[in-house]
């Protein structure tokens, strides 16, 4: 099962980059990357996007414009881009980043009442 890890952003660029390369060396490679930026300068969207076209695993970024602190509502528009029904939130300056396959196949067993 494909999971989405979905990243809160806001430009610190050196600080997602960091983030990005330990997911990219995750043993569990199964997601894809959805960066919820809550509105980073123009210049910090073009080294995402320029960036993310190299990048080993699908990176989709959703920006908003910069209206003060609105990380909620960015992360509601990540996650409706998100091609998986697992999603993993984690923060854009976390330098450890560790991803726990076994969680995946857990959620989907049937919850005991």
């Amino acid at each position: 099962m494909k999971a989405t890890v979905i990243i809160s952003f806001y430009e610190k660029f050196e600080y997602l980059k960091l983030v990005l390369a330990g997911l990219e060396r995750q043993s569990f490679q199964n997601f894809e990357i959805v960066i919820a930026d809550d509105g980073s300068k123009q210049e910090t969207v073009t080294k995402i996007e320029e960036f993310a076209s190299n990048f080993s695993i699908d990176i989709i970024h959703v920006w908003h414009e910069d209206k003060g602190f609105r990380k909620n509502k960015i992360l509601n528009r990540a996650i409706k881009v998100a091609n998986s029904d697992y999603l993993i939130f984690i923060d854009g300056d976390r330098k450890s980043t560790r991803l726990n396959s076994s969680h995946i196949p857990l959620s989907r067993m049937p919850s005991s009442a």
